[in-house]
């Protein structure tokens, strides 16, 4: 659920056959449907998908063909997801230069100053044009572009292959590459290999079920990002407390001593460590909680929600 803008760069070269391209789909695919794009309320994580590996040259007899913007960036999944079921297997080389100069188009078009810019390939780890590449990965380090890998090869991680894949990773390589030690392996458990790569390369990753755990244990759960539900026309301020953990148990701790449902806790923008207590006179009914509890994307407020960068309700 992070502030992220990702491009997914998937691989249709004929090096992994229509067979392995059908499993990189459909592990694509299942990364995909683990990211958020909309979370407590707001806009996450923008998607878009680029292919490579439909690579020839054309008839200059010098330039190669670029990659292909298959879906732009967006907060709309369904629309990615569909992007990815739509791939064809394209059987040409791997020209993995042309994903990183797509990939960077696709952010000049679309993306979000206030979002970190990445880049997931997902490939068999058998590129061309070294040279090229390097270049391209260059101008993405220039500008802060991320590069996340996942390679699906029977090659040992000390190959020449993957020696060259740990160097245009953003560095430490180690954060920033999974191996999957071949296709049958990848298709026999997608699921824990999506696991894997999500949260090595999610700069917030979390468990829903360690979500849901913590609020039932705590009796809170947070609601809404950056804003509150207009519902509540009063407030009651209780000071500055440090660190956002204690302020979250104290804050709660006021509300229910004054018989109130509803808390804000501030960011102060000068000392960060320091958060502030707001308790609300809004009555919740079991039916919002749980509307609450069960859809973090759009949690539901009849009067709307006022945005405001540095509250959480």
């Amino acid at each position: 659920m992070a502030n992220q803008d990702l491009v997914v760069a998937i691989d249709g070269s004929g090096s992994v056959q229509q067979s392995g391209f059908d499993i990189l789909k459909k592990f694509a695919e299942t990364v995909v449907s683990r990211y958020q794009t909309k979370y407590y309320g707001r806009k996450q994580a923008k998607i878009g998908i680029c292919q490579f590996g439909n690579g020839e040259i054309m008839a200059d007899g010098k330039t190669i063909t670029p990659a292909i913007n298959v879906q732009p960036l967006t907060f709309d999944k369904s629309a990615v997801l569909d992007a990815v079921k739509g791939l064809a297997f394209k059987k040409g080389f791997t020209n993995m230069a042309q994903a990183f100069a797509t990939a960077e188009d696709m952010f000049t078009q679309k993306s979000r100053r206030s979002a970190q810019q990445a880049v997931l390939v997902i490939s068999d780890g058998k590129p061309s044009f070294s040279f090229e590449t390097t270049g391209q990965v260059e101008q993405l380090d220039d500008k802060s572009i991320m590069r996340y890998f996942v390679v699906v090869s029977d090659q040992g991680m000390n190959s020449n292959s993957m020696a060259q894949i740990k160097s245009w990773a953003s560095q430490p390589w180690s954060t920033n590459v999974v191996h999957v030690p071949g296709l049958d392996q990848l298709d026999g458990d997608i699921q824990m290999w999506a696991q894997q790569a999500v949260t090595k390369f999610c700069p917030q990753a979390y468990s829903p079920g360690q979500r849901e755990k913590f609020e039932h244990s705590n009796e809170l759960q947070k609601v809404y990002s950056g804003g509150w539900c207009r519902s509540i026309n009063r407030w009651r301020w209780h000071g500055w407390i440090k660190g956002r953990g204690k302020a979250r148990r104290r804050c709660k701790a006021k509300a229910v001593a004054l018989g109130r449902q509803v808390f804000l806790i501030t960011t102060n923008r000068w000392h960060r460590s320091w958060t502030a207590c707001w308790t609300g006179n809004m009555a919740v009914s079991p039916t919002q909680y749980d509307q609450w509890f069960q859809d973090k994307a759009n949690p539901e407020c009849s009067a709307g929600w006022y945005n405001s960068v540095y509250y959480d309700m």
